[in-house]
C-alpha cells in the first residue's frame, strides 16, 4: 500500500466559506482513497510521495457520458471534414489520403452542407474521382447520414435500401449498411491503434471515464470487446453500453452473455429517431426547411416498453437515443407502460438512461425525474447549432430551436444530468462542454458553474451507477479519482488566492476563450 500527499491544492468552496479559510489545502491519499484533507502545513510528512500542485484546483475527473471511441480514432487518422468550407476542400483531403494509403478504404467524418460553399456534400461520382475508385465513406457531422463512393455502394449493396440516394447520400438502413461494411474491414491491429488514439485524446482533456455507445448498426461485437481489453493508468475507464433492442429478459441476458457480463446496459445508441441536421429526428410539427417532412421513428412505444421491462428484469440499464419531440413523446409512453407493468419503484431502481432528449418539455422532464431516468446530454450541441441562426433554427425555426436542450428545466425537475460529447460529433472537450452549459443560447436554460461541473463529473458516475464522491469538493473517504487544473483565473491575486466560491471563478475561468490547463490526473 502506498500513500501520496498532494500539497498546495485549491478546492471548490468548502461549507461555511469565509475569508479566514486557508489559502491552500493538502490532500493525503492512501491506497487509492482520500484519507485526509487539511489546511496547508498541517499534514505530516510521512507519505511515500509528495506532489506539489502549486495552487492548482482539484476536482473530480471528467466523465464523458456518451462517446464513440473507434469512430473518434477514425476521425483522428482519416479524412477530417469538420473545418471544410467547400466540397473541393473535402475532395482534396480524400485524394491526399488515397495517394498515401493506396488500396485501402478511406473513412472520414464531419461535413456539414450548411457550412459548404456549394450547399451540398460531395457526390458519389466526385468521391470516385478523388479516391481513385476506392471505398470511401464520409459521415455528416451528426453521423446520421453520409456520402459514399460507388465502390462502397456496390460492396454493401446499398442501392434500393431505405435511405439510399443515387447521388451517394445515405441515411437510415442504407447508412447502417455502409457503416457495417466499413467497420468490418478494419483489421484488429488497426482497430486497437484507433481506440488507443481516441482514449489518449480523452485522457489529455482530463477525462477519467468514457461511456462507449456501441450498437449493431455502428460496429461489430469485436469492436466493443477489443475496447474493453484496453486498460492502463494512462487511459480512461471504459463503461460499455450496447444498443440492442430486446423483447424479453431472456433476450437481454443473451446479449449480456455475448459480452461476458461486462455491459452496463442495453442502452445508448438504440434509436428512437435520428438527428436534426440529417432531418431524421422525429418531430410533431415537421421541419421548417422541408415542409411536410417530419423525420423518422425507428422504434415504437410498445418496443420501448418491452425493452425497458426486459432490462429492468435482467438487472441492467436500458435506454434509447431520442431527440425529436415526437420521438420523446413515444419513448415516454413506453417508459410509462413499463412502470405500469413492473411498478414505479422497480423501474426507478434500474436507473435507465436516455441519450440527448433534446426535444423534451417540462412535463416530460417530470416523468424522467419521477422514474429516476438519467438524461445523458451534450451541451456542445447548443454551442455548435443553437440560437436564432444556427442549424436548429434553420431546421425548425428560432422559437422551436431555443426550446431544445432544456438543461435547467430538467435539473429543476429533479433529473440527473450526465454530460458527454458524442465524440466524434463534437470533440472530447469537457471544459468547453461546461462553458456551453453556462452560455446556453436560451438564457433561461443556463446552468451555474457548480451544476455544470457536477453534470460532467459526478453526473457521469451516477449515470453508469459507479461509485464516486458525493460532491465536487473531494473529501475524506472519496476514491482518489481526480484532476488538477490551472488557469489565469486560478492564479490571479485576490479572491482566487483562497478556496473560493465557484461562482467567483466563473468569469475568471470563462471570461475569454482560454480553458483551464490539465496539470495532473489520478485514475482508479
Amino acid at each position: 500500500m502506498r500513500s501520496t500527499l498532494y500539497r498546495r491544492v485549491q478546492l471548490p468552496e468548502p461549507p461555511g466559506f469565509h475569508e479566514e479559510l486557508p489559502r491552500r489545502w493538502e490532500v493525503l491519499v492512501h491506497d487509492g482513497v482520500i484519507v485526509r484533507v487539511t489546511p496547508e502545513g498541517t499534514a505530516s510528512d510521512d507519505a511515500d510521495e509528495t506532489v506539489d500542485l502549486a495552487g492548482a484546483l482539484l476536482l473530480p475527473g471528467f466523465v464523458d457520458a456518451h462517446a464513440h471511441v473507434t469512430d473518434t480514432g477514425l476521425l483522428l487518422t482519416g479524412v477530417d471534414c469538420t473545418g471544410a468550407r467547400s466540397v473541393t476542400e473535402i475532395l482534396d483531403r480524400v485524394a491526399d489520403l488515397a495517394r498515401n494509403r493506396p488500396g485501402r478504404q478511406i473513412l472520414g467524418h464531419g461535413w456539414d452542407e450548411l457550412e459548404l460553399a456549394e450547399g451540398r456534400p460531395p457526390t458519389a461520382q466526385e468521391l470516385d474521382n478523388a479516391g481513385g475508385g476506392a471505398v470511401v465513406y464520409l459521415s455528416r457531422v451528426d453521423v446520421h447520414s453520409a456520402v459514399v463512393s460507388s465502390a462502397l455502394a456496390e460492396r454493401a449493396g446499398l442501392a434500393g435500401r431505405e435511405g439510399w440516394s443515387a447521388d451517394g447520400r445515405v441515411e437510415r438502413d442504407a447508412h447502417h449498411a455502409a457503416r457495417h461494411t466499413t467497420r468490418f474491414e478494419i483489421p484488429a491491429a488497426e482497430r486497437r491503434e484507433l481506440q488507443l488514439r481516441a482514449l489518449r485524446r480523452a485522457a489529455a482533456r482530463g477525462v477519467i471515464e468514457v461511456h462507449e455507445m456501441s450498437a449493431p448498426h455502428i460496429a461489430p461485437d469485436e469492436d466493443l470487446l477489443a475496447l474493453l481489453e484496453l486498460t492502463g493508468e494512462d487511459l480512461p475507464d471504459v463503461v460499455a453500453y450496447r444498443g440492442e433492442l430486446v423483447a424479453s429478459e431472456a433476450e437481454a441476458r443473451q446479449v449480456l452473455e455475448r459480452f461476458g457480463g461486462r455491459l452496463a446496459g442495453l442502452a445508448g445508441d438504440l434509436m428512437m429517431d435520428g438527428a436534426f441536421g440529417s432531418r431524421t429526428a422525429r418531430l410533431k410539427s415537421g421541419y421548417t426547411d422541408a415542409p411536410g417532412h417530419h423525420g423518422y421513428l425507428y422504434s415504437t412505444a410498445e418496443q420501448a416498453h418491452e425493452h425497458l421491462v426486459a432490462c429492468t428484469r435482467a438487472g441492467v440499464q436500458g435506454g434509447f437515443h431520442v431527440i425529436g419531440d415526437a420521438a420523446v413523446e413515444e419513448l415516454l409512453e413506453g417508459l410509462s407502460r413499463a412502470a405500469e407493468t413492473l411498478g414505479d419503484d422497480a423501474v426507478a431502481a434500474a436507473r435507465h438512461r436516455f441519450e440527448h432528449v433534446e426535444g423534451i418539455d417540462v412535463s416530460g422532464a417530470a416523468v424522467l425525474a419521477d422514474l429516476d431516468v438519467i438524461a445523458s446530454v451534450q451541451p456542445a450541441f447548443d454551442a455548435h447549432w443553437g440560437g436564432y441562426s444556427g442549424m436548429y433554427a434553420r431546421r425548425v425555426g428560432p422559437d422551436r430551436a431555443l426550446a431544445q436542450n432544456p438543461f435547467l428545466s430538467m435539473l429543476r425537475a429533479g433529473v440527473v444530468l450526465a454530460f458527454g460529447s458524442d465524440s466524434p460529433v463534437t470533440p472530447f472537450a469537457p471544459w468547453e462542454g461546461v462553458r456551453a452549459a453556462l452560455r446556453h443560447h436560451n438564457r433561461v436554460q443556463r446552468l451555474d458553474l457548480r451544476d455544470a461541473i457536477e453534470a460532467h463529473t459526478l453526473g457521469g458516475l451516477r449515470a453508469s451507477r459507479r461509485p464516486g464522491p458525493a460532491t465536487i469538493r473531494l473529501g475524506e473517504g472519496d476514491r482518489a479519482t481526480f484532476a488538477a487544473w490551472t488557469s489565469p483565473g486560478i492564479r490571479v491575486a485576490g479572491v482566487a488566492e483562497h478556496s473560493v466560491p465557484l461562482a467567483a471563478l466563473t468569469e475568471e475561468l470563462f471570461g475569454g476563450d482560454a480553458v483551464p490547463e490539465l496539470v495532473l490526473t489520478r485514475r482508479r
